[in-house]
This record gives structure tokens, C-alpha cells and sequence, in this order.
């Protein structure tokens, strides 16, 4: 059954949100690095074995319940679609585009949940949010100009935009099973689901792991400890308390956090055209979750008088 959402629980969801973007905006420059001492299979399979036997041993340290076998159909096929074709579109794409317009391109996901959610869900946005949206997409685009002062679409620039797609694809799906599950049950078995596939790759990952660096293993270890599993945990925390569209427009912020962590290592420098686009995207965070944040508002207004109602009734006020 699903949690009643109180304003603590729309702040947890919040800070859960904002800490699951700062660590994929950190899985850019890190699978870039990575990249140069593994494939995208080995690389893939490498992250993901490890994130899930950390998630096995909590689970199994928490009995963490397995799915109903009504739902195992389901949670087998969004582990398909977010872990194994995400990250083979992911991976490859990476090989050719660098940090900063790879986050770009994969920004474009929250357009795409809007929609599926609009069509799928019958999820309201309003007019301010689809503002919201327009602004983030242009701002996205003019970071994609101003990486070189053009728009040249490298050849991975379809897998990564393929990769938003699933990813978007990946937060209507999982929807339905957040009201049944708790967060950390479905996370857990959806980055589990998702590393099955992968495991065809094993044998010639490990040589490729005995044969890396040691800065590359640690990046793998980082990719698959913070980004891949705590960082599905977060995300899935957020959606079980926030609609799609607010959760989803996050990913905005994906490019100008990732610019920056470039910029900081590996020293990738962003050009004024892409920090203006940034600073656009940015806006169009903040217009997509405006009706949610007057519903916070209305919420700790009610709740100081009755005592912790629920969201729905100041999100209907807030429409």
C-alpha cells in the first residue's frame, strides 16, 4: 500500500531526487573514463553485477519480499528496458560524444515521460509546466550549440537519444508498481531483472577487469555503488511521491551538473552558449515543478491547522 505523502515526505523526495541527479550528472565523465579500458558490454555487465550483489546481500539482510508472480512479467520486462537496452544504448553512445552534450541529448527524457504519462496515466501538467518544459528543451538545445558552436550530431547521438526514450519509458512503467511495492523492494529487483540479460558478456569481462588500471576499476566501482544502485533507489523514492512530469523535468539539471563536474575532472570547459543554456534549463526546472511547490505551500498551510493531510488535496487546490 502506499505511503500517505506529507510535506516530510515531499522534502525527503526532494533531497532523494536532487542526490540522484548529482550522482548520474557524475556517471557522464566517469563512464567516459571508464571507457577507455572496458567495452560498453564488459563495462555494462561489470557495473551492474556488482550493484546487484550489494542489493542481493540488503535484501536478503532485510527479507526484501519478492514480487507477486502477477508482477514478475512486468518487473522482468522494465529491467529489460532501464538496465540492459539502456545501458547497451547508453554505453555505446558514450564512446562518441563527450560528457556535457551526452547529458543534453539524454535530457531530453522528462519531454518524452511528460508525454507518456499525459497519454498513459492521464497526469496533468498545466500550461506553466509545459512552458517549463519548452524552456528546458531550449536550453538543452542551445547547450548542444554551444559545444562547438554548431549543431554536429555525433554517431552516438541516436543511441543516447534512444537511451531517453527507454528512460522515460522506464519511469511510466514502474509507476504502477510503486503503489504495491515499497521503494527499496522494487529497486532492488528491477536492477536485478536488468543484470540478467548482461550476464552473456561475463567471461570476457573479467579479463578485461584483471587487465585495467586501477583508476578504472575505481570509477566501475563508483558507477555501480552510487549511480546504479543507490542512485535507482533515490529515483525510485521520488516517483513513489511525486507525479512523473516533476519528477522526470529533474533530469534538466543533468546537463549543467554534469558541465560542471566535467569542467572540475576531466577539464572539459563549456563555452558561454552552453552556461546560458544551462541557466535556461534551470528555469524550466523550476516552472515544471511550480505546481507542486504552491501545493507544498497550500499543504503546510492546512497542516498547521488540522495536522498532516495528504498531498492530493493541496495539489487540487494548487490546479
Amino acid at each position: 500500500m502506499r505511503p500517505p505523502t506529507t510535506v516530510h515526505t515531499i522534502r525527503r523526495a526532494y533531497a532523494s531526487l536532487g542526490l540522484a541527479v548529482l550522482l548520474w550528472a557524475g556517471a557522464f565523465p566517469a563512464t567516459r573514463f571508464a571507457l577507455l579500458s572496458f567495452s560498453p558490454e564488459h563495462l555494462m555487465v561489470v557495473r551492474f553485477t556488482l550493484a546487484s550483489l550489494v542489493l542481493l546481500i540488503w535484501a536478503v539482510r532485510h527479507r526484501v519480499a519478492f514480487p507477486a508472480p502477477r508482477d514478475l512479467g512486468l518487473v522482468l520486462l522494465i529491467g529489460l528496458v532501464s538496465g540492459f537496452a539502456y545501458q547497451m544504448a547508453f554505453n555505446h553512445g558514450m564512446r562518441s560524444v563527450s560528457s556535457g552534450p551526452a547529458a543534453a541529448i539524454v535530457d531530453t527524457a522528462p519531454l518524452f515521460a511528460a508525454i507518456m504519462g499525459a497519454l498513459l496515466l492521464r497526469e496533468r501538467l498545466g500550461w506553466i509546466g509545459w512552458i517549463g518544459m519548452g524552456a528546458g528543451l531550449a536550453g538543452v538545445a542551445m547547450i548542444a550549440f554551444g559545444e562547438r558552436g554548431e549543431l554536429v550530431l555525433e554517431p552516438g547521438a541516436a543511441l543516447l537519444l534512444l537511451a531517453a526514450i527507454l528512460f522515460a519509458s522506464n519511469a511510466v512503467m514502474q509507476k504502477p508498481l510503486l503503489a504495491r511495492y515499497s521503494v527499496v523492494e522494487i529497486s532492488v529487483w528491477l536492477v536485478v531483472s536488468g543484470t540478467l540479460p548482461m550476464l552473456v558478456f561475463l567471461p570476457g569481462a573479467v579479463e578485461q577487469l584483471v587487465a585495467a588500471p586501477r583508476d578504472a576499476i575505481l570509477a566501475v566501482i563508483f558507477l555501480a555503488l552510487f549511480p546504479a544502485a543507490l542512485g535507482f533507489v533515490l529515483w525510485s523514492y521520488a516517483l513513489t511521491h511525486l507525479p512523473i512530469a516533476q519528477v522526470s523535468s529533474s533530469l534538466y539539471l543533468l546537463p549543467p551538473v554534469a558541465f560542471v563536474i566535467a569542467w572540475i575532472w576531466p577539464g572539459e570547459v563549456p563555452g558561454m552558449l552552453s552556461i546560458a543554456g544551462a541557466a535556461l534549463a534551470l528555469v524550466g526546472v523550476a516552472l515544471v515543478q511550480y505546481p507542486v511547490l504552491i501545493a507544498r505551500r497550500n499543504l503546510a498551510a492546512i497542516d498547521t491547522h488540522i495536522g498532516n493531510p495528504r498531498l492530493a488535496q493541496a495539489e487540487n487546490q494548487a490546479h
